[in-house]
């Protein structure tokens, strides 16, 4: 029976990043991130509720939400560039919830992440998203491309995505 249970914690953990990266914490969240890659804790848009939990990009992102519109952080997609990456998530709590939306839309965070549902969204236009709970909390989250990127940068995005951990809120 212990061997079953550690085998599964095991499985649940985030497989480990590179020596060398970077972790941003905020929040009770963490995730890590490459040399040459960029995070931040300042909200890129002007919206409270849901609240951002993670920022990180491959190119250096702005200093707060100037340049916004509402849920959109239209300044930080503006400087993406022809080869980049932006992961953008919030947190949702049960009030922020919209119609049609429940917690059980939010499959467990995985191990490894896949980006399958590209469309255009309301406040990130065509991006990944990925609605996924850790820790019993919520993070619906996006990743944009742009066009040439390369299958490096899309890979380095997943590997930063499967670092995620939340604390129970």
């Amino acid at each position: 029976m212990s061997l079953v249970l550690g085998a599964l914690a095991l499985a649940l953990t985030p497989a480990p990043a590179p020596a060398g990266w970077h972790t941003f914490r905020a929040d009770g969240v963490s995730i890590r991130y490459p040399p040459g890659w960029f995070a931040t804790a300042q909200p890129l848009t002007p919206v409270t509720s849901p609240r951002q939990a993670i920022a990180v990009a491959s190119y250096p992102l702005p200093h707060g939400s100037g340049g916004a519109e509402g849920c959109s952080p239209k300044a930080a997609l503006d400087r993406l560039p022809p080869r980049g990456a932006f992961i953008f998530g919030w947190e949702v709590g049960t009030k922020s919830m919209r119609a049609g939306t429940s917690r059980a839309d939010f499959q467990p965070r995985p191990r490894h992440f896949v980006l399958a549902r590209l469309a255009r969204y309301e406040c990130l236009g065509l991006s990944y998203a990925v609605l996924f709970r850790d820790a019993g909390r919520a993070f619906p989250t996006h990743v944009a491309f742009r066009r040439d990127a390369t299958a490096a940068t899309r890979a380095t995005a997943l590997r930063i995505l499967d670092s995620f951990v939340a604390r129970p809120g």
